[in-house]
């Protein structure tokens, strides 16, 4: 089981949070002083400080406190997922890219393990004594299914990663029996992660999002777990629930406007985020993937973007290799810096000056013009769930369950065609062979360095395929063990199995 988690009070996970009254703005406080437990759980201000408490594990990336919270992968870290594919580049999860996991190896591989169950500690926490505090039911419900829908994102991303897992729906404390639980099947998570989000697409309100979780937020998270399931026809219905229910739609400020403040305060796109508040609830952003080599994309990703003609750069006439970026897709220089371009508050980059071996850096959600230094204090919001996701997730469900119609070639056009992006649209019937590429390519540009290139390519099956050609700047190539579908657990974990004797909890097969 997850040894570390029976360390933990309530009082250490909300230590951050202050006390709010019933300003339903609480999430937008900078967490500045610590609560008095003896005096907890008794009013609905107990309630919002328990709540933005489960929420701050959203923006545990990088720092929100201190250079010593859990990093890459996580809140502003998330991008680091994109090196373990095909988009981008990064020496921090070599060993994983390189297909050299093992049980010990740590960053990463043990952080998504450890920290998602801190997480769903401190939601297990929540749920078992909200129940003190008086409130009215709908309220009740409504606090419930925010963290419902929480602890349903951390066990989603456990199941993806390491398969079976421990499952608690309660707080875990120093006992044999939180000792002793064993690996959960994998089927029987994810009806768990199901029911999680059921319960909160029916308790949380159909608003547009503002902070905190909603209707659409669990609707997009439900499609996506069916989507991982291959459940096409309930991943279509699913998203076009939340098409037809219109509380969300395509940001039509700029495509670069999305990932940066203000453009993200009241984004009609934005479905679920991690939000950053400087001084003391803030990432690095700004300076990690713009004035740091630590995270690279690669020109595999640079030359998936199609020329302006909706045409590859292999057969477009608009493509010249002498100016490589011009004539191009809009989102490709919104989302990479490329030589030349202005950065640190007027300079142009140039990768040698910087170390920039892939030769770019990442543009989405930093502003690269800013002339900062390595305290900079950057507030840009993390989206995890957008509606462009939805459109496209909703045009491959359906392209898989009944074929290529007119409903999917919109979805993924409206993508296309945003105002700012100006694509054209896909030619006219396509086979459902050809659409589905068109619509992995589709989500590639779309939401690169976003995170999602990963699970995209393991719910694929193209992990496989794709990883062993590529190759890093340093000269190594990908590889990609089968085993490394699913991870081992930390090493740790199995050593204390061991200690409590619980022949319960095993490691993933392959790595004994």
């Amino acid at each position: 089981m997850p040894h570390y988690i029976t360390r933990l009070t309530i009082l250490p996970l909300l230590i951050l949070i202050t006390l709010c009254g019933c300003n339903k703005d609480y999430l937008n406080k900078n967490p500045t002083d610590q609560i008095p437990e003896g005096s907890f759980w008794k009013t609905q201000a107990d309630a919002d400080a328990g709540l933005a408490a489960v929420y701050s594990y959203l923006i545990q990336g990088y720092n929100y406190t201190s250079s010593t919270n859990t990093g890459q992968g996580w809140g502003a870290g998330t991008p680091y997922w994109e090196t373990l594919t095909d988009n981008a580049y990064s020496g921090a999860f070599g060993t994983i890219a390189t297909g050299a996991i093992e049980a010990s190896t740590g960053l990463i591989q043990s952080d998504a393990y450890n920290t998602a169950y801190k997480a769903i500690q401190a939601c297990n926490m929540f749920l078992a004594n909200i129940v003190n505090v008086p409130l009215d039911a709908a309220t009740m419900n409504k606090y419930v299914g925010e963290v419902r829908f929480i602890r349903a994102h951390y066990y989603f991303l456990l199941t993806q990663l390491y398969g079976d897992v421990v499952l608690s729906f309660r707080p875990l404390g120093k006992d044999s029996a939180g000792y002793k639980l064993p690996r959960t099947p994998k089927t029987v998570v994810i009806d768990s992660i199901l029911s999680d989000l059921n319960f909160a697409a029916a308790n949380l309100p159909n608003t547009a999002y503002s902070g905190h979780a909603v209707r659409g937020s669990a609707l997009g998270y439900i499609t996506k777990v069916y989507l991982t399931l291959q459940r096409w026809q309930d991943a279509a219905t699913t998203a076009q629930t939340i098409m037809t229910e219109n509380k969300f739609s395509l940001f039509t400020g700029g495509y670069r406007g999305l990932f940066l403040k203000p453009g993200q305060n009241t984004n009609p796109e934005i479905m679920f985020s991690g939000r950053y508040q400087v001084p003391n609830a803030y990432s690095p952003a700004d300076y990690l993937y713009t004035y740091s080599s630590s995270f690279q994309p690669i020109g595999n990703l640079v030359n998936d973007y199609e020329c302006t003609d909706g045409l590859p750069i292999t057969s477009s006439p608009l493509y010249h290799a002498a100016s490589p970026y011009d004539n191009r897709d809009p989102r490709l220089l919104a989302t990479i810096l490329t030589p030349g371009v202005l950065y640190k508050g007027g300079i142009p980059f140039v990768p040698a000056q910087v170390s920039a071996t892939a030769g770019f850096l990442n543009k989405k959600g930093v502003d690269s013009t800013r002339a900062t230094t390595i305290g900079t204090q950057s507030d840009q919001d993390w989206v995890y769930l957008r509606y462009a996701d939805v459109l496209l997730m909703y045009a491959e469900a359906k392209n898989e369950w009944t074929g290529p119609d007119a409903t999917v070639y919109n979805a993924v056009n409206a993508v296309r065609g945003r105002p700012g992006v100006n694509m054209p649209p896909l030619p006219a019937s396509l086979s459902q062979d050809s659409i589905r590429t068109r619509i992995r390519h589709e989500r590639r540009i779309e939401l690169a360095l976003e995170g999602q290139r990963y699970f995209d390519l393991k719910r694929w099956r193209l992990d496989r395929v794709i990883m062993p050609a590529i190759k890093d700047p340093n000269g190594a190539f990908r590889t990609f063990p089968l085993r490394d579908t699913l991870w081992p657990v930390p090493q740790s974990e199995i050593d204390l199995s061991k200690t409590y004797n619980n022949p319960a909890f095993t490691q993933t097969p392959g790595y004994n």
